[in-house]
């Protein structure tokens, strides 16, 4: 599948959690790893048991206070003022400029307030395109109403969080979950890696160039009386954003109905056969083709196809300027015998 964006967690995903240890010792001793374990153990389990909502800041102090009863305020302010400053990952940076590269735009979804989120981006110069915080909605992770905030075609939820992880893909995202050795999600994620490296690569993987075999072709595309049209190259089998290209056969002797496909522009290669075009308000115009030859249709143009050939399929490659599979079949009588058409090249007259 093609990603449009790639959410993700921050806290032990993006930021490292434990590497807030050596900037608490000169506040909390040598004991600040060990405390810093139990303040984010209990920083969770409030966000899962409080029934009132508080702003994750409030709720960071609170369970430091928790954890911690004898550190006073002004001590305690400055350790909460840690988490604006949390170290990266070493692969985050590289990882999220990756992404852009390949065209994916990247989000937070974070049970932190907008202001810590971009507090702790900016911090660790870390650029994304979008900021989604669980104090929108009031709730935290793994409420639905927090995951929801996200769109879920075309998204990948990554966290290193197993809980997070699992929240998410209950809630119908598509997860990626990130293994540092962390208890891991209840339900099997999407994509399981061990780096964010490793997902910028998995990504990249699935971004890159696709190749659609001919026996994997779909038929399930908007037809016209008289031709088979298989598509190929859409948004959904291949991500395509502006084209859609797939093929078209004609029997032999046979012709399909008038029609034209409205704002969309077409190139019809002909593979096999000959080919005869009409176009016009009363397909009044006529020309042929042959294999190797093109032909431009341009938008809203009245046309029919037509295989010149009696005992010959008539095979093409189609492309379009559109993802929508524009077809307007229309009533016309055509006008006979219509008239032949020699196109000259305006670039290379003879």
């Amino acid at each position: 599948m093609r990603f449009e964006l790639v959410a993700f967690d921050l806290y032990g995903t993006l930021l490292d959690v434990s590497g807030l240890a050596k900037r608490l010792e000169p506040l909390a001793g040598p004991d600040a790893a060990a405390l810093l374990a139990k303040w984010r153990k209990a920083q969770l389990e409030r966000t899962w048991r409080e029934k009132v909502y508080e702003p994750f800041d409030v709720v960071t102090e609170r369970a430091l206070q928790e954890v911690a009863p004898g550190i006073d305020a002004k001590t305690r302010a400055r350790m909460c003022e840690t988490w604006l400053s949390l170290p990266a990952f070493p692969d985050a940076r590289q990882a999220l400029e990756s992404l852009g590269k390949a065209r994916v735009r990247r989000a937070i979804l974070s049970n932190g307030t907008p202001a810590m989120i971009r507090a702790a981006l900016a911090r660790a110069d870390l650029e994304v395109d979008d900021v989604r915080s669980a104090d929108e909605v009031r709730a935290y992770k793994p409420d639905p109403r927090v995951y929801a905030l996200l769109p879920r075609e075309r998204t990948l939820f990554v966290s290193a969080n197993g809980w997070d992880a699992e929240g998410a893909k209950r809630n119908g995202l598509t997860v990626a979950s990130i293994d540092r050795g962390t208890p891991p999600p209840g339900l099997a994620p999407d994509l399981h890696v061990h780096s964010l490296a490793e997902l910028a690569a998995a990504i990249w993987r699935e971004q890159g160039v696709r190749v659609v075999k001919g026996t994997e072709l779909d038929p399930n595309t908007a037809q016209t009386p008289g031709m088979s049209r298989a598509a190929a190259i859409t948004r959904a089998r291949a991500g395509a954003e502006k084209i859609w290209a797939g093929t078209v056969t004609i029997d032999p002797n046979a012709k399909t109905g008038a029609h034209h496909h409205g704002p969309v522009e077409s190139v019809i290669y002909v593979v096999k056969g000959r080919a005869r075009m009409r176009w016009g308000e009363t397909l009044e115009y006529t020309a042929e083709a042959g294999p190797g030859d093109f032909i431009y249709v341009p938008p809203y143009v009245p046309h029919q196809e037509i295989n010149a050939s009696r005992d010959q399929p008539l095979e093409c490659v189609l492309l379009r300027s559109g993802q929508e599979p524009v077809v307007v079949n229309l009533d016309i009588a055509p006008r006979e015998p219509p008239e032949e058409v020699k196109w000259i090249d305006p670039i290379h007259k003879a």
